[in-house]
């Protein structure tokens, strides 16, 4: 079924570009096991079309303009917990320029709400999450989602190498950067058609 796929897929590769193709290999070579190829194979047309051609952008493009929900440790959950309202992000914890924790929504219910802590009394820094992993500016969407998928994040502080902040991306951040809801909507649209699909998803 995955060679059907992959050859049905080959009706979109005048649409890939070599910075497509390059990220494509980045995804393959994240994967183990011998069907680096096959993916690579399969994502080569999905990833030229879902990025128009271009090679996957990086986090620090994405986070560009971005409001960011960047609170100190002294800050109360009443200021945090309307700061995440209004930007529907999680917290990023930061003493003077380095991060020291994350707070996000689950950790609102789970060590807020179900303790029933005051809100205008407690500070983030106790019920925050401490020292969260982080990744560099540099990094692409798509490796962003795999450290997230590998690691079951749902987001993901994102520091500068002398560990300033620069900001915090979530899943959909990276999907909308990798191409938004319709560019992936429309992959097998143009790649397959309904035919395709169909024998596609029910071979076994």
């Amino acid at each position: 079924c995955l060679t059907d796929a992959i050859s049905k897929l080959e009706r979109a590769q005048d649409k890939s570009g070599s910075g497509a193709e390059e990220t494509a290999k980045q995804v393959a070579n994240l994967s183990a096991g011998d069907h680096a190829a096959a993916l690579q194979a399969l994502l080569a047309p999905l990833l030229a079309q879902a990025l128009g051609g271009n090679s996957s952008p990086t986090l620090r493009s994405v986070l560009a303009g971005k409001p960011s929900t960047i609170v100190s440790p002294n800050s109360t959950l009443q200021t945090v917990g309307l700061m995440m309202a209004e930007a529907r992000k999680s917290a990023l914890i930061v003493d003077g320029t380095q991060l020291v924790g994350i707070f996000g929504f689950k950790d609102m219910m789970t060590r807020v709400i179900a303790e029933e802590l005051p809100l205008d009394t407690t500070f983030v820094s106790q019920v925050m999450t401490p020292n969260p992993e982080s990744v560099l500016p540099d990094t692409t969407v798509l490796e962003a989602l795999q450290l997230m998928h590998d690691n079951r994040f749902l987001t993901l502080p994102v520091c500068e190498e002398n560990g300033q902040v620069v900001g915090l991306v979530d899943v959909m951040d990276c999907v909308y950067a990798s191409g938004g809801a319709e560019g992936w909507k429309s992959l097998f649209s143009s790649a397959l058609d309904e035919d395709d699909v169909s024998s596609v998803f029910f071979c076994r």
